[in-house]
């Protein structure tokens, strides 16, 4: 399997594995994801992003998985999570501003938070 290939199937792997246990633990509770905005820098995978309060990226932020997230761009077609929110690309020095609806996650002894939808303003 050469890089790119094997990079792929790591890619759809997590967000398979993100868009289950979200499901999941979106199923059991009943919850109402938090909503934050800011600007998205994604990982070179466009799998998690650094949300910060300017675009530079210099300001205070917070990581957010972004994998299997329902999203939408500035056409306003909600999408499901498959092919990931690709509204914020991957380039890690570009940033686009987005919405988030976020909720908290505990599995296993870990906790983060998890976006589960994605509007790309």
């Amino acid at each position: 399997m050469n890089g790119k290939l094997k990079r792929h199937a790591v890619t759809a792997a997590v967000a398979g594995v993100a868009v289950a246990i979200t499901a999941t633990w979106l199923l059991n509770r009943d919850v109402q994801p938090a909503t934050v905005e800011g600007w998205a820098s994604p990982n070179a995978a466009g799998s998690a992003i650094w949300l910060t309060e300017t675009p530079d990226g210099h300001s205070k932020g917070a990581g957010y998985i972004v994998a299997g997230a329902r999203w939408t761009g500035s056409d306003n077609i909600w999408r499901d999570g498959a092919s990931g929110p690709t509204c914020i690309g991957t380039d890690t020095m570009s940033s686009t501003r987005v919405e988030l609806g976020v909720v908290d996650i505990e599995a296993d002894g870990a906790s983060w938070r998890h976006a589960v939808w994605l509007r790309c303003l």
